[in-house]
């Protein structure tokens, strides 16, 4: 029942914003863009794909309890953003949200908690979570949006021409770093995202290429 309201709440504030609210059936493809055969890995169940002005997303439900269904959720989901990043531009996947439909823990389970450990991790894309609340579905859901894209908070902001705009290469080549990889295979790695192309599997020799000649 989550899902339909969430599609339905979802499709009307696009509407509300003047954004164009689109089927993506191509985000729950169960194969990777121009290979044949479903790939064999698990894959949500219960899942649609919508595309909310530029933002594609895909949507589904998730248990916050017991932890281990959370986790092989979260891997379903994860498998399922992956293939659907084949069929999306290099613009397109910078964009990529999955919405989750949080099903209501027993009382007693810390679903704040689950939900932070959920929305923090922000390996594949950027993850958001809606618990409705049975008794006030309007102001949950009004909650949910305020934390999303669909806010617009860019609207209420003043403009600045003289911004500089966030460099955070740097950043990233420390963390790279941290994670085992040398400088000079940091600095590729970041070059490599930047040159972005619409082959993924050509972009994942080239790293792989990386890592084993250290830069």
């Amino acid at each position: 029942m989550h899902l339909d309201e969430m599609r339905k709440r979802l499709t009307n504030v696009a509407a509300e914003i003047d954004w164009k609210a689109r089927v993506a059936t191509k985000l729950t493809s169960r194969h990777f863009r121009g290979r044949d055969g479903d790939v064999d890995v698990r894959l949500p169940d219960h899942i649609f794909g919508l595309t909310l002005g530029r933002f594609p997303v895909l949507v589904t439900e998730i248990h916050l309890w017991p932890n281990e269904t959370m986790l092989s959720e979260l891997r379903a989901v994860h498998n399922q953003m992956i293939i659907a990043r084949s069929y999306l531009s290099s613009e397109e996947v910078i964009d990529a949200h999955i919405l989750f439909v949080a099903v209501q823990p027993p009382s007693g389970v810390d679903w704040r908690k689950q939900i932070d450990r959920i929305e923090r991790d922000e390996a594949v894309c950027r993850k958001l979570v809606w618990l409705p609340n049975v008794d006030d579905l309007d102001k949950s859901f009004e909650d949910f949006r305020g934390r999303t894209f669909l806010s617009e908070p860019w609207a209420l902001a003043s403009a600045r021409r003289d911004a500089a705009l966030d460099d955070n290469a740097e950043l990233v080549e420390r963390v790279l770093q941290e994670k085992g990889l040398s400088a000079a295979a940091a600095r590729a790695w970041v070059d490599i995202a930047d040159n972005y192309s619409d082959d993924p599997d050509a972009m994942v020799e080239r790293l792989i290429g990386v890592m084993e000649t250290g830069g």
